[in-house]
């Protein structure tokens, strides 16, 4: 079955309100109408969405410990103190660690990284300690991660280490007492945009501590190409780990996407080159789909310190030598996740009890610790339920769960009684370890759990901004719509009507598993090539002949110029009414 009830098209603007909006911006009436369907209903609000400004940024000093903070990391410059930035082993980690680091020394500052390897666990671990403890180092700023690590940090700290943690993710009221704390979702924080990535958080600190340094003028010209590329490291760590592309997110991502076009460190050049060719233009999609994966590749299934060595290299060929490994990492990942998802699609089907559960729960002793979290997401999608999958290494089972139609999969966990794990996360997403003979009593606890919590809501139909043809898109067309972006969570790329649409050549299923679907679609005379992700299943509806369709699409630049300059990302399709 499709994902959603039916295709359902907003109710329309009113036609005077609606002209006169595309008057006065100089743009098409179905894009006046997403404009009108998303609140942005007079030219001052349209024209603030279509060219955010400085404006959207808040000044970093309104986190309460900011100038703690800058103030003790000047005393480590001034004092020539080693400083380790701990960050993680994701792309938000990463990405946050690289920019601190670049500014550290290009402040003259004697700093190291270091990044935690997976299978040692979130945040400050034994290993993490110990580095800190033995190296020296007088202060500690941790990336993406610390917030909750209250006995870890009161041991580094009382063996003389201070630490400065950065942090988005949400602890409860009782974090962890850093010399400094600097995290939005904390409710003291006094920061006003909660929605900061890890390595969002990095840069307010970056550009706090640049503020500052800009009185000396032997780099006040290359701290502000610093900021200007740091923007960057902001739209990657920011696209990957799925932070809502409003507000500040969606400027500092739209600012990052341009400088990572016209990048001129290597490393951002290599990683850049994994794309094959060099773009004019970059949507937060290629980062979503492309980069990110390649970044992520390195934690998953070696050590994230390979992503740290692109993104920190300093000639052309150390970047393009690390990328290559990249990219064949994230082949092996692809592999390993498809034999994974396969194996555990298996095993849940032939539960006989899968109708009944409210979210799912699957483990095995030989599933790679990198591909779980991929895999949970797959499984939610497929099965339409939250997932949670584990993977057995000794007497430990560890693993990661993600959310399905907004079900709050960290308020579920913590519902469940009678279980001693160790668990963080948030509303979509989470990761958890327990003893493996106890992961049967956690799947049942889990279904008491989810029967406590709300009812999941019942599929809705999809919604689709307003209705276009297939012959509306031209570049000028997909320009103006570009401005709406960057697309992503939070700021979804506006979907549109199509309607009767019929198949046309190259129908077929492609992607791991066949789960997508590739086709002509045409209408009109005007035939575009369409994708449909995670719809490959309903292949044989397609191929009904003489059958016209309604289409919720979203269209864009083609990835392959050669077969077109525009392609459609199709959501879902039902048969025309009679």
């Amino acid at each position: 079955m499709h994902r959603y009830q039916g295709i359902q098209l907003a109710e329309p603007g009113p036609a005077e309100e609606l002209r006169i909006l595309g008057r006065d911006l100089g743009c098409s009436e179905p894009l006046a109408q997403v404009l009108w369907q998303r609140g942005h209903r007079d030219r001052v609000a349209a024209r603030a969405y279509l060219r955010p400004s400085t404006d959207s940024l808040h000044d970093p000093f309104l986190f309460g410990d900011m100038e703690k903070a800058v103030e003790r990391i000047e005393q480590a410059l001034a004092e020539d103190e080693l400083i380790l930035i701990h960050g993680d082993y994701d792309a938000d980690g990463l990405t946050g660690t690289v920019l601190l680091l670049r500014l550290l020394k290009l402040l003259g500052g004697r700093a190291q990284a270091h990044i935690p390897a997976r299978s040692e666990g979130y945040s400050f671990g034994k290993e993490s300690i110990t580095r800190i403890l033995k190296g020296g180092f007088g202060l500690c700023i941790s990336v993406d991660n610390g917030t909750a690590a209250r006995e870890e940090i009161a041991t580094i700290q009382a063996g003389g280490c201070d630490v400065i943690v950065t942090d988005h993710h949400s602890s409860g009221p009782d974090p962890a007492k850093a010399f400094a704390l600097l995290n939005p979702r904390q409710a003291d924080s006094g920061y006003p945009f909660a929605d900061l990535a890890g390595v969002g958080v990095a840069f307010k600190l970056a550009w706090a501590l640049a503020s500052r340094q800009r009185r000396r003028r032997s780099v006040e010209t290359r701290l502000g190409d610093f900021l200007h590329e740091a923007a960057a490291y902001v739209a990657l760590g920011s696209v990957a780990d799925v932070v809502p592309l409003v507000g500040e997110n969606r400027y500092l991502v739209r600012q990052g996407l341009d400088a990572l076009v016209h990048a001129s460190t290597p490393g951002l050049r290599g990683l850049m080159h994994l794309l094959g060719t060099s773009p004019t233009r970059l949507t937060a999609r290629d980062i979503a789909f492309r980069l990110a994966p390649r970044l992520n590749a390195a934690g998953r299934m070696a050590h994230a310190s390979l992503a740290l060595d692109l993104l920190l290299a300093e000639t052309t060929g150390e970047a393009e030598a690390c990328a290559r490994k990249l990219d064949q990492l994230n082949r092996r990942r692809q592999k390993t996740e498809a034999i994974v998802c396969a194996q555990a699609e298996s095993r849940l089907e032939r539960d006989p009890t899968l109708a009944d559960k409210r979210v799912l729960c699957t483990w095995d002793q030989d599933w790679h610790l990198g591909v779980l979290g991929i895999v949970a997401a797959r499984l939610a999608g497929y099965f339409e339920k939250p997932s949670l999958v584990l993977a057995i290494h000794g007497d430990e089972a560890r693993g990661s769960g993600r959310s399905f139609q907004g079900i709050h999969l960290k308020d579920l966990l913590d519902r469940v009684e009678g279980v001693d794990m160790h668990y963080g996360g948030h509303a979509a997403a989470v990761g958890l370890h327990l003893a493996a003979k106890d992961l049967p009593a956690l799947e049942a606890a889990l279904q008491v759990a989810a029967a406590k919590g709300r009812a999941a809501p019942k599929p809705q139909p999809l919604l689709c901004e307003a209705e276009a043809s297939l012959a509306h898109w031209s570049s000028s067309q997909l320009k103006r719509l570009s401005e709406f972006g960057p697309f992503g969570q939070g700021n979804a790329a506006p979907r549109f009507l199509a309607q009767p649409v019929r198949i046309g050549a190259g129908l077929h299923a492609q992607g791991p598993d066949n789960r997508d679907l590739a086709f002509t679609a045409i209408q009109d005379g005007c035939a575009l090539p369409a994708q449909a992700r995670g719809l490959g299943r309903h292949i044989e509806e397609l191929r009904v002949r003489d059958r016209l369709w309604r289409m919720a699409y979203s269209p864009r630049f083609s990835a392959r110029p050669e077969l077109g300059a525009i392609e459609i990302e199709i959501h879902d399709f039902e048969p025309c009414r009679d």
